[in-house]
C-alpha cells in the first residue's frame, strides 16, 4: 500500500465524524425541551438518545417524529441550528438522535446488524413512543420517519425491515448488499476498507472482530475468506428490504465509489415491487469527490422534506416532483416518470489491443477513478442528438492472456477526453483468469448519468487497476477484444 495513499486515508478518516458532547439548546415551551437520555438496549448496552421536540412546539401538543442516524464513525448529531437536525425541527417535526453501539454508546459496531443495531432503535422507537410530544398512531406506536446518510441510512432500511412502526424512510448515500460494495466479484474496495477502519477505531469508538479481520487480513490478501465474505452478506440489508411496504425516498450519489448508484437503484425497484411508493434521487456527492458542477445545494433537503411533509405530516397537497431525478454534470436536474427513462438506442463500440500489466500499474485513489496511461481504449460514437447517458454500460471482454497469479482483475471505466475525467469517477472490477486459454466476461459497470451530443469525446478504458479497489497482484498480459454498449436516455 503506497504511503500516499494510506496518509489521504486516514486524514479522510479524521474528517468522517464529529464528535458531539450535547444537545444544543433553543428557545422553547416549557413542555418541550431537548433531552438526553442513556437507553438500556434488549442486552444491556447503554445507547445515549437525544431527543428534540419540533421547533416552537406548544405545549401539550403533538407532532411528528424523525429518527436521524449519523455515519460510520460519528457520533449523534446535536446543533438544531442547522443540518438535517435543524431543518426537520424547524419544519415541525420531533427528531430523536442517538450514538450507534460502539460509536459513543456502549458495545460494538456491528455494521448495522438486524440483531444489534436494528434492535437498538426498536428500543429507541419504545422511548420515543412514550414521550409527551410525540403523535402516535396507536399506543406503542409513533407516528415516525428516518433520515439519515450513509450507516444512518442503511439503519433505516434494517429497522423498517423488522419494525411496522416506522412509516417512512429516506436512505442516503446506504448500501442495499454489503457485500457486493465492498467486495464486488471478489475483489476488495481496500482502499475504503482501510478508510472505514481507521474510522472505525479512532475516538474511542469500537468494532466487532470480524470487521477488524476484514481490515488486516483483507487488505493483506487482498480478499476475505468464505467464513467473513458471508458474515457481511449476512448484513444485507438486502433480504430485509424485501419486506419494505412503506413509502421510501432513496437517495444517492453519482460520484459515490463506496456505494454506487446501483445500491439505490436495487432498493428503489425492490420497493417498487412490494407496491409501495417511491422516488430515487441521484445528486452529486456521497463518499466520492464531486468534479462537476453539482447544483442546488438544498435539492436533496428541499425533496427529504416535501417527502415527509406527504408521507409522514399527511399533507396530500404537498407535490414530491417526478419519481425519478437526477443531476447532469451542468449540474441541472432533470426528471422521469420513472427509472429507467424512456430510452433512445444505444451507443456500441468494439476495440482489440494488449495489456501488459504489474502491481504498479494502478490509477486514481480510493475516492475517485482516473484517466489511465496505460489502457485498452475502446471509442464510443458520438450521440446524433443531445441525449444522456442513464444507467449501467455494459462491457464483454474476450481475452487470452498468461499472469504469474492467473487470477486477477482487470478494470473497466467511461472516460470523458473534454472534460479529462472518469465520468462519476467509477471503475468496475472485471475477473479474469489468465491461464493461456480464450474465455470471455460480461459485466454492466456502474451506472452513470452524463450529457451526451454530436461533439462528445467518451470512450471505455480497460485498465489493469485502480486505487478503487485492492491494487494489481500479479505481472502478465493479456490480448483483449472489448465490444461496449452505452444506454441512452431522451434529454
Amino acid at each position: 500500500m503506497p504511503r500516499s495513499l494510506l496518509a489521504a486515508l486516514s486524514a479522510c478518516a479524521l474528517t468522517a465524524g464529529v464528535v458531539a458532547t450535547g444537545p444544543a439548546a433553543y428557545a422553547a415551551p416549557a413542555a418541550a425541551k431537548a433531552r438526553t437520555v442513556n437507553l438500556t438496549s434488549f442486552d444491556g448496552v447503554s445507547i445515549v438518545t437525544h431527543f428534540f421536540p419540533a421547533k416552537e412546539l406548544a405545549t401539550g401538543r403533538r407532532a411528528p417524529t424523525v429518527l436521524l442516524g449519523h455515519g460510520w464513525g460519528g457520533r449523534g448529531e446535536t446543533d438544531t441550528a442547522k443540518g438535517m437536525l435543524g431543518a426537520l425541527t424547524a419544519s415541525g417535526y420531533n427528531v430523536v438522535t442517538w450514538n450507534a453501539r460502539g460509536f459513543g454508546s456502549g458495545g460494538q459496531a456491528n455494521v448495522d446488524y438486524h440483531r444489534f443495531e436494528g434492535r437498538d432503535v426498536q428500543k429507541l422507537i419504545d422511548w420515543t413512543a412514550r414521550q409527551p410530544e410525540v403523535a402516535l398512531d396507536r399506543p406503542g406506536d409513533p407516528r415516525l420517519g428516518m433520515a439519515g446518510g450513509s450507516y444512518g441510512g442503511a439503519i433505516q432500511l434494517v429497522t423498517a425491515g423488522i419494525d411496522r412502526r416506522v412509516d417512512v424512510i429516506a436512505p442516503q448515500i446506504a448500501y442495499n448488499d454489503l457485500r457486493r460494495s465492498l467486495y464486488r466479484d471478489g475483489v476488495l474496495r481496500a482502499g475504503w476498507v482501510i478508510n472505514l477502519c481507521l474510522g472505525g477505531v479512532m475516538n474511542g469508538n469500537r468494532i466487532s472482530a470480524q470487521v477488524q479481520r476484514a481490515c488486516v487480513d483483507g487488505v493483506r490478501e487482498g480478499r476475505l475468506e468464505p467464513k467473513l465474505e458471508q458474515w457481511f452478506a449476512d448484513h444485507g440489508p438486502a433480504h430485509l428490504i424485501r419486506n419494505l411496504k412503506i413509502p421510501t425516498l432513496v437517495i444517492q450519489g453519482t460520484v459515490d465509489t463506496l456505494f454506487p448508484l446501483r445500491e439505490g437503484i436495487e432498493t428503489y425497484r425492490t420497493v417498487k415491487r412490494n407496491g409501495a411508493p417511491a422516488k430515487m434521487i441521484w445528486y452529486c456527492g456521497g463518499h466520492g469527490s464531486c468534479n462537476t458542477k453539482a447544483g442546488s445545494e438544498s435539492h436533496v433537503t428541499e425533496a427529504t422534506l416535501a417527502w415527509f411533509g406527504r408521507h409522514l405530516r399527511g399533507d396530500r397537497s404537498v407535490n414530491t416532483g417526478p419519481e425519478f431525478e437526477y443531476v447532469d454534470q451542468d449540474g441541472v436536474y432533470r426528471g422521469a416518470a420513472s427509472y429507467p427513462p424512456p430510452a433512445l438506442g444505444p451507443l456500441a463500440a468494439k476495440k482489440s489491443g494488449r495489456l501488459a500489466f504489474t502491481p504498479l500499474d494502478n490509477s486514481g485513489t480510493s475516492m475517485a477513478a482516473q484517466i489511465s496511461k496505460k489502457a485498452v481504449e475502446v471509442p464510443i460514437p458520438a450521440s446524433s442528438t443531445t441525449a444522456r447517458i442513464i444507467g449501467s454500460p455494459r462491457v464483454t471482454l474476450t481475452y487470452r492472456g498468461n499472469a504469474i497469479k492467473p487470477g486477477t482483475a482487470l478494470f473497466a471505466q467511461v472516460i470523458d477526453r473534454d472534460t479529462g475525467v472518469v465520468i462519476g469517477n467509477q471503475a468496475t472490477p472485471l475477473p479474469v483468469t489468465l491461464d493461456g486459454r480464450k474465455h470471455t466476461i460480461t459485466r454492466d459497470l456502474e451506472a452513470i448519468a452524463w450529457k451526451v451530443g454530436p461533439k462528445s469525446r467518451l470512450a471505455v478504458q480497460i485498465i489493469p487497476g485502480t486505487g478503487l479497489f485492492t491494487w494489481q497482484r500479479s505481472v502478465g498480459w493479456a490480448d483483449v477484444t472489448a465490444s461496449v454498449t452505452v444506454p441512452r436516455a431522451r434529454a
